[in-house]
């Protein structure tokens, strides 16, 4: 694990691109429920789950802890950021940012894991005979078993697979490249192209479902665990410039929420994370589509905690929580910067939470967990770059006090 990634990349406000599981602290029962979902996604379940928090509040960090809890347990995982460029409202542009950001624990891309799962059929041909001709037998064979549930749900997908490999065996890697553009959702194949791997048209926002679908069948088939699709930014609807477009964008939220209830979804999650304002403003959010707001809205008005809803909510941070931070902070610092942070620090920790607490408390809410890992980690760089500027207790409480100020005027991004 390298920490000097983990500790940079929290003090510049990203998210760590490994590691982020090391210093989630104070989500254990989040946690243990997503455990819970991959559990039942791997038995055949398909689940759509919802993430709401605010800016800050850590949704895109507990994201990546999903990811690498699924790549633990041999899922095909794929994140997609809503934007500008990726409206949800363009279901087509959405699978093809999907199809092009799947990643496995062995590797990223559509392409490696077709291939991961063409060479371990090869293999498992070459362990029963010597015989080329009987080995692409087998090969065509076991292929044929593996792309029959796939098949149900989209031929042309698994028709261009099948075609994919023949056209590799041919040496004709053009074609093969096409194909593989083709399964990714690129629009831009010619005609004539497309005919040579057996296929006609597009993905397009009609059958984009069906293609998910044999996506994810696909993917169990072949011996993953299952595929889990991130939304993160959901909230980039609420920027769509008419209500027809957020609509159309919701109304595929509501679509999925129901194919995965109906079980035309399998082995599927979705996981979507946005903000309040987009679970709760009337005129521009999820309420403003009915469709989709009475199926995942609460049905208790209660502020008892249910995480088992289809809106998980991420509180901000208490004492406990934070002090359980800065300790783990502390300790990857020090292994990282070999000095001894308890000297000058220790001692500081529960006013430096207080601090937090206090200025959290003037706005009616909790302390956000981006905040006091930026600035708790600005500190201890600074304190130990220059230990000699710091002889008392209150000098390191004043940088701090200074350091908290600035970010919270200066973050305005998603953590």
């Amino acid at each position: 694990m390298d920490y000097e990634d983990i500790i940079m990349a929290m003090k510049n406000g990203n998210v760590p691109s490994s590691g982020a599981s090391e210093v989630c602290i104070g989500r254990e029962n989040e946690i243990e429920e997503f455990r819970y979902l991959l559990k039942k996604v791997d038995e055949g379940k398909a689940i759509t789950k919802f993430i709401n928090g605010e800016y800050g509040s850590g949704k895109s960090f507990f994201l990546k802890v999903v990811e690498e809890m699924a790549f633990e347990d041999n899922f095909v995982v794929s994140k997609v950021t809503l934007s500008r460029d990726i409206p949800f409202n363009k279901i087509e542009v959405v699978y093809k940012n999907i199809a092009k950001n799947l990643k496995c624990k062995t590797g990223t891309s559509l392409e490696h894991i077709i291939e991961r799962w063409i060479t371990k059929l090869k293999m498992m041909a070459f362990n029963e005979t010597t015989d080329p001709v009987k080995q692409n037998l087998i090969v065509t064979e076991n292929m044929q078993n593996d792309l029959e549930l796939a098949r149900e749900h989209s031929n042309p997908f698994v028709v261009a697979i099948e075609n994919y490999q023949k056209a590799m065996n041919a040496g004709d890697y053009e074609t093969a490249k096409y194909a593989q553009a083709w399964l990714r959702g690129d629009s831009n194949i010619p005609f004539t192209e497309k005919r040579k791997f057996g296929v006609k048209g597009d993905i397009d926002r009609e059958n984009t479902f069906k293609f998910l679908e044999a996506l994810a069948a696909f993917i169990k088939s072949i011996g993953y665990s299952g595929l889990v699709i991130l939304i993160d930014e959901t909230e980039y609807i609420m920027n769509l410039h008419t209500k027809k477009l957020r609509d159309t964008a919701y109304n595929y939220i509501r679509d999925i929420y129901d194919e995965c209830s109906l079980g035309n979804f399998q082995n599927t999650l979705f996981v979507m994370a946005g903000t309040p304002q987009f679970f709760d403003d009337p005129k521009l959010g999820v309420p403003a589509y009915g469709a989709l707001y009475d199926r995942i809205e609460d049905a208790l008005d209660t502020s008892l905690k249910d995480l088992r809803k289809p809106v998980l909510t991420l509180e901000g941070f208490e004492k406990d929580d934070l002090m359980d931070i800065a300790g783990r902070l502390m300790i990857m610092h020090e292994e990282v910067f070999e000095w001894n942070s308890k000297e000058k620090i220790s001692p500081m920790i529960e006013e430096i939470v207080l601090t937090h607490e206090e200025n959290a408390g003037l706005t009616g809410g909790k302390v956000t967990p981006r905040i006091f890992i930026r600035s708790f980690v600005s500190v201890l760089d600074t304190v130990q770059q220059n230990p000699e500027e710091f002889s008392t207790d209150k000098d390191i409480l004043k940088v701090f006090a200074e350091k908290e100020t600035e970010l919270e005027e200066a973050l305005e991004d998603d953590w």
